[in-house]
């Protein structure tokens, strides 16, 4: 440890944000998908999902897809919001580090993840402009950057409880 400081933490930091990138590419590629393809996906997961459905009363297969196709725009943010998180706290030494001092190239990879969480999802309904069978939506954009919040604070939670118990 230099300065208190793990000399592995930038590695981390790089590790965690190669993840970040492959994370997007991911989610981007789903934009990809043209609608007809897109809508084929959501119907699978709707025949799986239909019994719990029908059990809270939703009868209507677009509702259904409907919501499923937001719940999987605000799962693929949350993730990445756990994603631009976990980069923040390897950069800092890990969990157990109480401390919140980073160093410089660490620092930059923060802010690096940061940006791509807030960006990501400006990105991916621009994507989806341009991908046949795909609409564009700023309800999509918010859904997304709700899912980056609860992502985020679900590592901070997980983050404390770690330092509690180290």
């Amino acid at each position: 440890m230099a300065g208190g400081r793990s000399v592995h933490a930038p590695r981390a930091a790089v590790a965690w944000l190669v993840v970040v990138v492959l994370w997007l590419a991911f989610v981007w590629g789903h934009s990809l998908v043209p609608g007809p393809a897109s809508t084929g996906e959501s119907n699978v997961v709707m025949h799986v999902l239909r019994p719990a459905f029908e059990a809270a009363g939703v009868t209507d297969t677009h509702q259904m897809t409907h919501v499923i196709r937001k719940c999987a725009h605000f799962l693929e943010y949350a993730m990445l919001g756990l994603l631009c998180s976990g980069l923040r706290t390897a950069a800092q030494g890990g969990f157990m580090r109480a401390s919140y001092d980073v160093d410089a190239a660490a620092m930059r990879l923060v802010k690096l993840g940061t940006i791509a969480c807030c960006l990501a999802p400006v990105a991916d309904e621009t994507i989806q402009m341009f991908t046949p069978g795909r609409s564009s939506l700023l309800t999509d954009v918010l859904i997304d950057l709700a899912g980056v919040l609860f992502g985020t604070l679900v590592m901070l939670v997980a983050r404390r409880l770690g330092q509690r118990r180290g």
